[in-house]
Order: C-alpha cells, then sequence, then structure tokens
C-alpha cells in the first residue's frame, strides 16, 4: 500500500518526529510512506531521508505553483491514500488531490485544537462546506479535538499519537536503576517556546527553588523575561541543558516534567516523558484531558504560586522506591501504525478485497 502524506515545513516536531519512529512498523504493515513538505524551511527533511523515506518538497499548496506541484505528484504517484495532515489551505489541497484522482481516498488528521473566532471562524466554516464531502475519514489525536471538530459536523477517528520506541526503554532503564540518594532535584522542558506554551508559568515557579532544569526547544519565539531566567539559571549551574535535541537523556536522569501549556491537540512531549515513567505537572489546558487519568500526572492551576508549591514537593527520585507507573494508555508506534492501517484498509480497494475474501 502507498500512502501519500502532505505536510506543511518539515520540523523536528510532532508528525515528522512520529514518522521517524514509526519507520520500523510501517514497513513491516507493508505501507510504502512518502511525505510531502511545503515551503523552503524544511530543516527536518534529511533525518526523513536518512530513516528511508521518500520526500518531495514541494512550494505551499496555498500558491498555485504549490497546488499544480501536489496535483502533478498525486498524477504521478498514484497512491492508494492521501493523508492530509496540513492545515493552510487544507481545502485547497483536498480539491486538487481529488481532481487529479477521482478514486483516490482521502484521509485527514487534525493535529490542533483549534478555536478560531469572528472571521477565521468563518473561514473554517467554509472550507469544511467546499470540501469535507470529499475527505472518506477524518481522524483527531484525543478526544479533546474529536471534540472541538463536532463544531464543524466532522466525526473523527480517535488515534492517539505515538512515541519512539526508545522511551519505553528509558522506562525500563529507571525501574531497575540501582538506588541513590541525590539532593537536587531536575525538572525537564521540551517544546519551543511561544506564548501557547506559556514556559514563563514554570521559569517562574522554579527560578526561586533549589531545582536544576533541562530546555529543550528553540528559544526564537520566547519572551524576554524567558530568556533572562534561562540566562540567570545558566549562570548559577542550574541548566543542565539548552537548545533543541533529543531529551532521551534529560528524562532518564529527571525528577519531573514541566507541561505548562495554555492548550494542546495532543502533547508528544507529554507521552514521552509518561512512557519514560517521569512524574509530570501539567497545567488544566484544553487538548489534556486524556492525560489527567494518567498515572504519575498532576494538574496544577495557571497561576505561578501554584506552580511553585507543586515543584516545592517534588524530590529527587532516589532509586525503586519511586518505581514509574506505565501510563494507560499505548503509546507504541507500533500500535499507531496498526490503527492507521486498518483505517487506510476500510477506505481502500485493498481492504474491500480483503473483506470479500
Amino acid at each position: 500500500m502507498r500512502v501519500l502524506h502532505l505536510l506543511g515545513s518539515l520540523q523536528p516536531s510532532g508528525m515528522e518526529r512520529m514518522l521517524v519512529s514509526a519507520v520500523g512498523s510501517l514497513n513491516d504493515a507493508g505501507i510504502e510512506t512518502i511525505i510531502v513538505g511545503q515551503g523552503e524551511n524544511n530543516s527536518f527533511e534529511e533525518e526523513l531521508r536518512q530513516v528511508g523515506y521518500k520526500v518531495f518538497i514541494i512550494p505551499r499548496v496555498r500558491t498555485i505553483r504549490g497546488l499544480a506541484a501536489w496535483f502533478e505528484l498525486v498524477v504521478r504517484l498514484a497512491p492508494d491514500v492521501v493523508h492530509i495532515h496540513a492545515e493552510q489551505a487544507f481545502s485547497a489541497a483536498v480539491i486538487a488531490s481529488r481532481l487529479a484522482s477521482s478514486r483516490t481516498p482521502i484521509i485527514r488528521t487534525i493535529h490542533g485544537l483549534f478555536a478560531p473566532k469572528g472571521r477565521s471562524l468563518r473561514s473554517r466554516r467554509l472550507q469544511a462546506l467546499a470540501s469535507d464531502r470529499f475527505v472518506e475519514r477524518f481522524v483527531a489525536p484525543s478526544p479533546d479535538v474529536q471534540d472541538n471538530e463536532r463544531r464543524f459536523g466532522r466525526e473523527c477517528d480517535l488515534v492517539y499519537n505515538w512515541v519512539d520506541d526508545r522511551f519505553f526503554h528509558v522506562g525500563r532503564a529507571r525501574r531497575s536503576r540501582p538506588t541513590s540518594i541525590r539532593s537536587r532535584v531536575s525538572a525537564v522542558l521540551v517544546g519551543n517556546a511561544s506564548p501557547i506554551k506559556n514556559q514563563v508559568l514554570a521559569l517562574e515557579a522554579l527560578e526561586g527553588l533549589p531545582i536544576d532544569l533541562f530546555f529543550h526547544g528553540s528559544e526564537v519565539g520566547a519572551s524576554p523575561l524567558e530568556v533572562a531566567i534561562l540566562d540567570r539559571l545558566a549562570l548559577a549551574g542550574r541548566l543542565l541543558h539548552r537548545g533543541m535535541g533529543d531529551p532521551a537523556k534529560s528524562l532518564s536522569d529527571a525528577d519531573v516534567f514541566l507541561l505548562p501549556s495554555k492548550h494542546e491537540g495532543f502533547s508528544v512531549a507529554l507521552a514521552e516523558a509518561l512512557t519514560a515513567g517521569v512524574p509530570s505537572i501539567i497545567a488544566p489546558a484544553p487538548g489534556l484531558s486524556w492525560a489527567t487519568t494518567q498515572p504519575l500526572v498532576s494538574v496544577v492551576g495557571t497561576d505561578v504560586d501554584s506552580w511553585r508549591t507543586a515543584l516545592g514537593a517534588v524530590r529527587a527520585r532516589d532509586g525503586q522506591d519511586q518505581t514509574p507507573e506505565m501510563p494507560i494508555i499505548d503509546f507504541s508506534a507500533r500500535r499507531g501504525v496498526r490503527e492507521y492501517l486498518a483505517l487506510y484498509l476500510s477506505v481502500t480497494h485493498q481492504g474491500m478485497s480483503a473483506a470479500d475474501d
């Protein structure tokens, strides 16, 4: 089965990282995965190629050149399924896909929890009216996204996001680690700085506490206050990691994971932390209702004092007396690929033939 995925610009986050972690499971399932990125800033393109994916880069589909390039790819590659992940110009991409092939089924995964208002809300509803009829199945990565999309008349299948297998290895290593006493607590923040990620809440809360920090993410969207706090932590020798990079080693060593986001479609970073067995403090954000029932998760209010109190109660992990629990949800790539394969088969002639057999 050949599946053609349309993403936005290829960046080291979200679906791109999930595709890297799922390459073995996709190959085992007999799914040939082709990835299409858009625009000029595709910093994760080479990593996708290195694990074996065929990758194409086209102009953004909101342009005439981009739409023409997308149309040509669908015609030339003749996929069994078109799987659209990009949000921008979604309707145009769907209609171009249908014009390129009247029989190729289209699946769309909606990764974010969008709450448009006014003009943006009217635009989204018009897009739904124009193109949703051509989409065989919609997919949401969390129950919150499912509920939100009902506002637009979309019933979504639920397929939780997944994490790389190495986070399961981290969890097993933490559970078997010999007891060792440490006096200092360490925390992890994962995510590119932005107002939505709201990392300033956690930074302000921990700055006055004897807590070290692993920070994994870009500071391009950071506020001056966030940068100043990170600078002060670095000067005090309390910033154990700063910048992009794989958080697996930091999660192996950390005592607590922090997620102060204002909203999330689904947090892969939180799923990684829970799979690694790291106790987590999260904000009561839309998109995280699935996490509130998970072991090791504490939900804290959105004020600095509440976060400071919660962080002050964290103690340094001292080995096996704090054996991490596994999350209730199976966050393995194998499970995610199995569920997507079932969806692909349900909308293709391959699935119909199998049903006939």
